[in-house]
């Protein structure tokens, strides 16, 4: 993909809705989207860098569970520790907060066993 930040943003958006998350046994928690969104931040410059985790912390706001799994997986993943914690904190003010933060947990545990540091 090009570095024009509009066609990132469809790219990230992509790669957060293919594979599609419990399609199979190798994506049964999104594992395959969290590599893939950990690999295109790795290979990006830094402005994209840049803009793709502005992305990624706005999306583990959302109230899609599986977004936020995802998102929380990749900013542990990526060493983002600061965006990890925020995410958790905005989810104590959610009437459902402690199932986001169980989700998060496992997209934590989901980052640690298929991506490492």
């Amino acid at each position: 993909m090009t570095d024009a930040p509009g066609l990132l943003d469809e790219e990230v958006f992509r790669l957060y809705q293919s594979p599609v998350i419990g399609s199979g046994y190798t994506n049964l928690y999104g594992e395959e989207n969290i590599a893939n969104l950990v690999e295109k931040y790795r290979e990006l410059n830094d402005a994209n860098k840049a803009r793709m985790l502005a992305l990624v912390v706005g999306f583990s706001e959302s109230q899609d569970l599986s977004t936020g799994l995802i998102s929380v997986a990749v900013l542990h993943a990526l060493g983002m520790e600061k965006a990890v914690l925020n995410a958790y904190r905005l989810a104590e003010a959610k009437n459902d907060a402690e199932t986001i933060k169980h989700h998060f947990d496992i997209g934590v545990s989901l980052a640690d066993h298929f991506i490492g540091n």
